[in-house]
């Protein structure tokens, strides 16, 4: 049954003012449905999709860059201790000793540093593999609630009822601002799920 529809600005069906613009009862309660799991899937803080705040290819070139130090340094000491074992003068020894101790506590430092990298990659790839999983769902419910404005407006646009015909042109127009402002949501997300995959 058609009811007046009340117009009230608003961008997507998780708010009671655009839900409001439905003049069928069932397809406004869908709508009224399907915007909430819209707003827990997309724009709950808990449940983040974007990785834009991740960067493991940065965490690999520190791992890399780091174990390329450590080979460095562990042939320097190598080198040290063949100088240290063939050399004759004791004080010459304790200087090579001294050199080699402080190679070892880079080498060490380094190894920490590339230990607590190499987990933070791994961490940092798991959440994005979650958010990822987030972002699809919150593909999937943009595109319920897309498709319930293009079932809409469909059902508004062959209204026979007189009293229906005088709001035909302004509700197309705001389901088709509806489905687009969706549309747009829908590729900002598919891009920060794109990005989330090749962090994975």
């Amino acid at each position: 049954m058609f009811t007046t529809p009340r117009f009230r600005r608003s961008r997507s069906c998780e708010f009671r003012t655009e839900t409001a613009a439905i003049p069928y009862s069932s397809e406004r309660s869908s709508c009224s449905s399907a915007g909430r799991d819209v707003d827990d899937w997309c724009k709950n803080s808990s449940r983040k999709w974007s990785c834009d705040d991740l960067d493991p290819s940065g965490l690999k070139r520190n791992i890399e860059n780091v174990t390329s130090k450590i080979a460095d340094l562990k042939k320097e000491k190598d080198d040290l201790d063949y100088k240290r074992n063939n050399s004759s003068d004791e004080n010459e020894r304790k200087d090579y000793e001294k050199k080699i101790e402080d190679k070892k506590a880079q080498i060490e430092e380094l190894q920490k540093k590339g230990e607590a990298w190499t987990k933070q990659l791994a961490d940092e790839k798991d959440i994005a593999g979650k958010r990822k999983e987030i972002g699809d769902q919150c593909v999937k419910n943009r595109i319920v609630v897309q498709k319930i404005f293009a079932d809409v407006k469909t059902k508004v646009q062959s209204e026979t009822d007189p009293d229906a015909k005088q709001y035909v042109s302004r509700l197309v127009d705001k389901y088709t601002a509806s489905e687009k402002g969706h549309q747009e949501a829908i590729d900002i997300t598919n891009r920060g799920i794109e990005k989330c995959n090749g962090m994975k």
